[in-house]
């Protein structure tokens, strides 16, 4: 940092009202401009400080390998320890090689809709990336939703889809996808991912491969898509560079400018009523991050709300959090925003229609805007930012901590005024309606007898639809317990493949599904691929025998419309039976304390025994999800 820079950081503490700091405390990169790597000073001829360990970049060159060969040491370099798919003619080469690869299982799904889904589910749970493997033609068509849900999510996914061969190509071969015939997939999931090409030689492979891993693996994450015909996936590469470790391909994040954190800073210490906003871009950072951003925010009286996907990454059990912030949300954050927010901090969110509750106008009063996020595209998109940060999340959290640690909050008097804010804030107790009707849970009773035995090593997926607000706005979750949602493309039925996958990359941590029983009939018949590969799940089935969500949507838009009747019917399936014939062992629900005395024992012998679990829950359909901005916003089409 030049000297010039030093002195308008000074001259910006001393105008900002902030104590001036030493030049020991501005971080800009590993070390300071004049210390070397361990601290000494630098002299002349030292090497030149690199970004991390270089040795997890190092790569080893391997002769005549096969195509696939090579995709799977690229693949078991990243530890990638299972590939989801279906097999298919135009995949044979890819499938004989992962029959006898050492590390990497393939895992052969129901559907390929559903193997996206599972991969998807297996880089959430890992942080790893995700990989699909499908035929051509309907293979890549059905992976498809899956494949989009996790881009739009920012999920690291990779697909690999087979071709025909390319002497074949033009003569209208079975599943050709191409531009001559077929359906072009190429093309089709350029629309869907940030990367997708056709690999026509051996050559290419590598170079093409490590493009589409660093893209998957970029900021944010993302699905990328290579076509691979299957006598180029059988032809040996004469010469290829694979990684020897993990992280070859992974994006490094750029840190704030110190001269951002320290506007930052003094926005949020001089604020009468703050907010810090958690999006699912700041799960890194709060991950590794957690007791520095508690230890600040206490420290400073500064409540938290997180988006929908952000939900679980501070503790909901903390005085200070407000709960989630949009659709289905907390009573709490909306009446703290009701009131007026002078400075919002958003950590890591898009601020999408979910988070922003239906855009509301509450977020557009708000003058102080400091938004941070890896992807510059993000920023601004809702609001104009007075203070836009585009860079590592985490760089923010350390470094408003160590602020907060050496200048202390503007005054005891404002910290105690924060504390009070919040405290004031009641979240109403969910109405039930009486008297309860027989043989049917309320929901709400459900998900609080689910909340207590939520754990530390507990995952949850959470489905689109009633579910996902019943769950958003009464499950508690504390860290180290994760629950993930897909509000990227909403798709149902993503948490029936999304738990598999999630269980099989983190085996040693309960998996737990909630789920719609419309979304159950979609995709519940990956049970019998847990069943198969002894992937012990366990899914919560919502029974209310109609697509609820809009059934209440319409009923409430339209009170004609009664809930009762059968236009959104599902034709009462017998869902304990279904899952029973894909081998789970199914459970039914049908009053209150039910899930609350059976979950420990189920959870129990999914763990020991590897069977994946169904328990059907019978609930009210009466029962109104916390969606009513949402159907007005529907209702009112856009005026």
């Amino acid at each position: 940092m030049s000297t010039s820079s030093l002195a308008e950081l000074h001259l910006a503490a001393s105008t900002s009202g902030l104590p001036e700091l030493p030049v020991n405390v501005i971080r800009g990169d590993a070390v300071t401009p004049a210390e070397g790597l361990d601290g000494r000073e630098a002299r002349q001829g030292d090497p030149i400080p690199m970004y991390g360990d270089t040795s997890a970049r190092g790569f080893k060159t391997v002769e005549d390998l096969t195509v696939a060969d090579c995709v799977l040491e690229h693949l078991e370099a990243e530890e990638v320890e299972a590939v989801f798919g279906i097999p298919g003619g135009n995949l044979a080469p890819f499938q004989q090689a992962l029959r006898k690869h050492r590390s990497i299982r393939f895992i052969i799904a129901s559907h390929e809709g559903g193997a996206a889904f599972m991969a998807d589910g297996y880089a959430r749970a890992t942080g790893k990336l995700g990989v699909c493997m499908v035929t051509a033609g309907p293979g890549a068509t059905n992976a498809l939703t899956g494949v989009a849900s996790a881009h739009l999510d920012g999920v690291p996914l990779l697909t690999i889809s087979g071709n025909v061969s390319t002497e074949r190509i033009g003569l209208f071969a079975m599943q050709e996808s191409n531009s001559t015939h077929g359906v072009n997939t190429v093309e089709m999931f350029r629309q869907c991912t940030s990367l997708s090409s056709a690999v026509v030689d051996a050559q290419s492979l590598p170079r093409l491969l490590q493009r589409a891993m660093r893209t998957s693996q970029g900021l944010p994450g993302c699905a990328t898509h290579l076509s691979i015909p299957t006598n180029v996936a059988r032809t040996p590469i004469k010469r290829a560079s694979v990684p020897t470790r993990r992280g070859a391909f992974q994006a490094r994040p750029s840190n704030a400018p110190f001269e951002d954190l320290r506007a930052a800073f003094a926005l949020l210490r001089t604020a009468r009523r703050p907010l810090i906003l958690l999006g699912a871009g700041a799960r890194g950072a709060l991950e590794k991050h957690a007791e520095e951003f508690n230890a600040f925010v206490t420290q400073h009286g500064i409540p938290v709300t997180t988006s929908l996907r952000g939900k679980g990454l501070y503790s909901e059990r903390e005085p200070l959090c407000l709960g989630v912030v949009g659709l289905g949300g907390s009573r709490r954050v909306e009446a703290y925003l009701r009131e007026g927010v002078d400075v919002l901090l958003v950590l890591g969110s898009r601020l999408g229609e979910w988070a922003s509750r239906s855009f509301s106008k509450y977020f557009q009063s708000i003058h102080h805007v400091i938004q941070v996020d890896a992807d510059a595209a993000n920023v601004g998109q809702l609001f104009p930012v007075r203070l836009p940060i585009v860079a590592d999340a985490a760089s923010v959290v350390v470094g408003l901590a160590e602020l907060g640690q050496m200048i202390g909050p503007s005054s005891g008097a404002r910290v105690r005024e924060r504390w009070a804010q919040v405290l004031a804030l009641q979240e109403p107790a969910p109405h039930v309606s009486a008297p309860e009707a027989e043989g049917m849970v309320k929901p709400q009773q459900l998900l609080a007898e689910l909340d207590k035995h939520l754990s530390a090593d507990m995952d949850l997926y959470i489905d689109i639809g009633n579910c996902t607000g019943w769950s958003s706005h009464l499950l508690h979750v504390a860290p180290p317990a994760r629950i993930f949602y897909p509000t990227g493309l909403t798709s149902m039925g993503w948490s029936c493949g999304a738990v598999i996958g999630g269980k099989l990359g983190r085996p040693e941590r309960a998996a737990v599904a909630l789920v719609g029983d419309g979304a159950f009939v979609m995709n519940g018949v990956e049970m019998l691929t847990a069943a198969r590969h002894r992937v012990g799940t366990v899914t919560i089935v919502l029974n209310d025998n109609a697509l609820g969500m809009v059934n209440h949507a319409e009923h409430m838009q339209d009170r004609t419309c009664p809930l009762e009747d059968e236009f959104y019917g599902l034709g009462n399936p017998d869902l304990e039976r279904f899952a029973e014939s894909m081998g789970a062992r199914a459970y039914t629900v049908n009053g209150p304390g039910q899930l609350d005395a059976l979950l420990p024992e189920v959870l129990r012998r999914a763990d020991e025994t590897g069977q994946p679990q169904v328990i059907v829950a019978h609930i009210d359909y009466r029962e109104v999800p916390p969606y009513g901005d949402r159907f007005a916003a529907v209702a009112s089409d856009g005026k």
